[in-house]
């Protein structure tokens, strides 16, 4: 037919694009190419990057697909099956469209697509015509996947020969789990079960989750409280069998938090904040020695420098006093946070523990300088 020679022509110039491609490496190498040549030697090499039959075929179902829906709307623009009818006329059932959607498969694909395609190209054909020209009702994932070239299996089945899951055959593992390699011919069948079940069929709930509600069909298992320490029986802190570290028994409750901080655990200067099942310390406020809380509002005591008033630890402004700390001559108290310091008054340096005059030429050359900075 003429679309298969036309798909082995873009498979041609594809190795051809590829051979230029090696040709120039050495002179246009960029981070790309190094990327993906060094992926498929891993692949190659180590380990096994191939996508499974039954997901390349599902992936070529769902570009087919979307190759009707384009070929429809980029020739003339419609989309729907009566406008179709009506405007596409010959077009829309005809070997030309046919072509333009094989053209457009595996484009974004590795080359199992490729090669399952170019395998496969007949039965498509036959669907193209058979159903799809004569606007039968095929599904082509049926069709194609599962009952002519048999790499994907029905929905809840698996394996060569499209077994059973287990369990119900509308619900396999209870619905609280996976069946391995279900909807394709490979896998174990095995049941992976969702967290909080285990057992064969993920009927059963694991340590941790109890068991809500069971039946014939189906098992809930919910999640204990988090006070519980491995089992429970019932929601809620009653139904644990054993309280985790951190929360004691109560006889009306069923596990209650430990309030630890009642302990004091905290070191000096910290204060202790309660949470369920543990505790935590932070450092108390700048402004205080020992606190109940933090901010300056849940000081013990104030630290040397500060001072309390209106139930808050405030900076003490030392310099404020009618008698100034700062005794030397020419000396100045300068306020700071919880403290002060004591500077040489304008026109003076310290000299050890003295303010004396400063020299004449470094006094006319800071005087300069500031009339510098004045007039910009």
């Amino acid at each position: 037919m003429t679309y298969t020679l036309k798909y082995s022509s873009i498979l041609t110039r594809s190795a051809s694009v590829w051979t230029d491609a090696t040709h120039q490496f050495w002179g246009v190498l960029s981070f790309s190419r190094i990327f993906t040549i060094f992926w498929l030697l891993l692949c190659t090499k180590t380990i096994d990057c191939s996508t499974s039959k039954c997901q390349v075929c599902k992936d070529i179902v769902k570009e087919f697909n979307e190759g009707i829906r384009k070929t429809s709307k980029s020739n003339f623009g419609g989309g729907n099956t009566h406008w179709e009818e009506k405007s596409l006329g010959s077009y829309a059932t005809s070997e030309t469209r046919l072509v333009e959607i094989m053209e457009g498969l595996c484009e974004h694909s590795e080359k199992e697509c490729h090669t399952m395609v170019e395998a496969h190209e007949e039965i498509l054909e036959k669907y193209w015509f058979a159903f799809f020209a004569k606007k039968k009702d095929k599904d082509l994932h049926l069709w194609f996947c599962i009952e002519n070239i048999k790499v994907c299996c029905p929905d809840n089945t698996f394996g060569p020969n499209c077994d059973q899951c287990p369990g119900d055959p509308k619900n396999p593992c209870r619905g609280n789990g996976k069946c391995d390699g279900e909807g394709s011919r490979e896998g174990t069948g095995k049941c992976t079960c969702n967290a909080g079940y285990k057992g064969d069929l993920c009927d059963e709930c694991t340590d941790g989750y109890y068991e809500e509600s069971k039946n014939q069909t189906h098992t809930s298992c919910k999640a204990c409280h988090e006070s519980c320490k491995t089992t429970c029986w019932e929601a809620g802190p009653k139904g644990c069998d054993e309280c985790k570290n951190g929360w004691t028994h109560s006889e009306e409750e069923g596990c209650v938090d430990v309030n630890e901080c009642e302990k004091t655990p905290c070191e000096e200067n910290e204060y202790c904040l309660n949470n369920d099942g543990s505790y935590s310390c932070a450092k108390c406020h700048s402004a205080c020695d020992r606190c109940r809380g933090y901010g300056a509002d849940n000081c013990e005591e104030c630290k040397d420098g500060y001072e309390l008033k209106d139930s808050l630890c405030t900076d003490k402004d030392e310099c404020a006093a009618e008698s100034s700390p700062c005794t030397g001559n020419n000396e100045t108290c300068v306020n700071t946070l919880g403290s002060y310091s004591c500077s040489c008054q304008e026109g003076f340096i310290r000299d050890n523990e003295e303010c004396i005059p400063k020299p004449k030429e470094e006094s006319e050359s800071a005087e300069v300088e500031q009339e510098g900075k004045e007039e910009l």
